[in-house]
């Protein structure tokens, strides 16, 4: 088409990659939300921009791996991690 826009074909879902995630062997699904934090400068990032007291209780939804939990130990009184995916 002269002067319009070409449209890109989605691939089909048979193509695609799938959602999942590997990690020393566990397979992560991304489409339930599980991520895997495994950069050192934005896990202290997160913590850092938190602000959190030597004196607060932490609530860590989704421990996953724990990259975040021991920083977050580090910074706080305590945390109560709670993850659903009992291979973790």
């Amino acid at each position: 088409m002269a002067g319009g826009k070409m449209r890109k074909e989605k691939p089909k879902a048979s193509n695609r990659a799938p959602s999942n995630h590997y990690q020393g062997g566990i397979s992560f699904h991304k489409s339930k939300g599980q991520h895997i934090l495994k950069n050192p400068l934005l896990v202290d990032s997160i913590v850092q921009k938190a602000g959190i007291k030597s004196t607060d209780v932490i609530l860590e939804i989704g421990p996953g791996t724990g990259n975040l939990t021991k920083k977050l130990l580090e910074a706080g009184k305590e945390v109560i991690a709670v993850e659903l995916d009992s291979r973790m």
